[in-house]
């Protein structure tokens, strides 16, 4: 992104200093790390439905995102009535590898990962935001917001500064330096990790409250000796839009698939397992069983020639696409936080197959999940579903039910204000 930065306002709802025309329950200012649609990984997912889930309960929100060369922003593809109620503006950073950064960061023992997500332009622009209208609540979208946490104390002292936690950064740093065989990349991910860690600690204290993604990531904070209010906020789904009708089956063998960010490393790391050490036996259990992959930065030559396996690349329909398949594999060896996809795909009645890594915090074994961490566990599993595939209307049945009890955006959304509320006149 070289040149001047760009500030991208998308939003007629408040025009040149005129006041909005309701008075809405509440006013919250969302910050977020990247843009939260269109919903291109899991991350933009949770974001957007906490977004839905407040305005379908009469709050007020205002999205000021990041917008970088990894997640730019794409204007086009959101929509006027979006964009008018969210009022959203987004800033452009660069977050690439910088050297002279990563070295003033190592001298001062500092988060790299965090100060790549820090920008003065867009410090100022949250100035301007906070001068310019009175919010009861910023709501900061993961760790990588809290840069920013002295701007919003300096220009809205009184407001409410919430963290909401998708996960614990640092585990999935910790993870990757742990699992690496090459000795410089191990030093330079226990660095990362160390260091992010320690900011993850340290900037508790500043924070006013905290929307964790579930009971594990809040039991970690309590862990780490934080005695500020917490809150649980899963993943939310719409549940009235979600239902669609699967796939007839009938004689055919049944299509497995996984749809990713593939310029993740945990996503692209699970993938080739699956493929290397799982798929060979299914495949040669049920010759005709095939496995779809799709997702942002997927190299169109990745698994080439392996049998049964379609290489789809990004697909322009994520849904679209997920409903044209049986069952979904989540085969997460490393991670932190909630799969949403996973509750995604059980909300549209899409049974699952995943490991114990990527059912963390979801408690959906049994509930139309597959669960399994071993290579023979899971690869039996599927081999006993694909030979009798009535089982995955029951899977579907469970898995939808669960969600819809659990997951429900509106009630999250709803919660999330009580509290809010609770927090601000308490």
């Amino acid at each position: 992104m070289a040149g001047i930065p760009r500030t991208h306002v998308a939003s007629s709802f408040q025009a040149a200093g005129q006041p909005i025309t309701f008075d809405p329950e509440m006013r919250i200012l969302q910050l977020c790390h990247e843009p939260p649609l269109p919903a291109i990984d899991g991350g933009c997912l949770a974001m957007d439905a906490l977004t839905q889930g407040m305005l379908e309960n009469g709050a007020e929100v205002k999205i000021l995102t990041a917008a970088t060369r990894k997640h730019p922003i794409r204007l086009g593809a959101l929509g006027d009535d979006y964009l008018e109620t969210t009022d959203l503006e987004a800033i452009d950073i660069e977050t690439g590898f910088d050297p002279r950064d990563a070295y003033i960061s190592l001298l001062n023992r500092d988060s790299y990962n965090i100060s790549r997500f820090y920008a003065h332009h867009y410090a100022m622009v949250l100035r301007r935001a906070l001068t310019r209208r009175r919010y009861d609540v910023v709501h900061l979208e993961s760790l990588y917001t809290t840069p920013y946490i002295d701007t919003i104390r300096q220009h809205a002292p009184d407001t409410l500064i919430a963290l909401r936690s998708h996960n614990h950064e640092y585990q999935i740093w910790e993870q990757r330096w742990k699992s690496s065989r090459n000795p410089l990349s191990r030093l330079a991910f226990r660095h990362l990790s160390k260091t992010l860690e320690r900011y993850e600690k340290d900037v508790l204290k500043d924070l006013d409250c905290i929307v964790a993604i579930s009971e594990k990531e809040a039991q970690g904070y309590r862990e780490w000796g934080y005695q500020g209010p917490i809150h649980l906020a899963g993943f939310g789904i719409e549940m009235s839009s979600t239902q669609a009708s699967r796939p007839a089956i009938e004689s055919r063998a049944i299509k497995l698939f996984h749809l990713g960010a593939m310029d993740w490393g945990p996503n692209r790391e699970g993938i080739d397992w699956f493929v290397q050490a799982i798929w060979p036996a299914i495949r040669a259990a049920h010759p005709g069983t095939e496995f779809h992959i799709a997702g942002k930065g997927l190299n169109p030559m990745e698994h080439a020639g392996v049998p049964g396996v379609f290489n789809h690349g990004e697909v322009p329909d994520a849904r679209s696409f997920s409903q044209s398949y049986d069952l979904l594999v989540v085969p997460l060896l490393r991670g932190a936080g909630i799969r949403v996809k996973i509750v995604d795909a059980l909300a549209q009645g899409i049974p699952v197959a995943t490991t114990n890594k990527g059912a963390l915090g979801l408690d959906m074994e049994g509930s139309g999940a597959l669960v399994h961490s071993e290579p023979e566990g899971l690869a039996a599993a599927l081999s006993d579903l694909i030979a009798h595939p009535d089982r995955l209307a029951i899977l579907s049945e469970r898995g939808r039910a669960e969600v819809e009890s659990r997951f429900d955006r509106k009630a999250i959304g709803a919660g999330l204000l009580e509290f809010y509320r609770g927090q601000l006149h308490g």
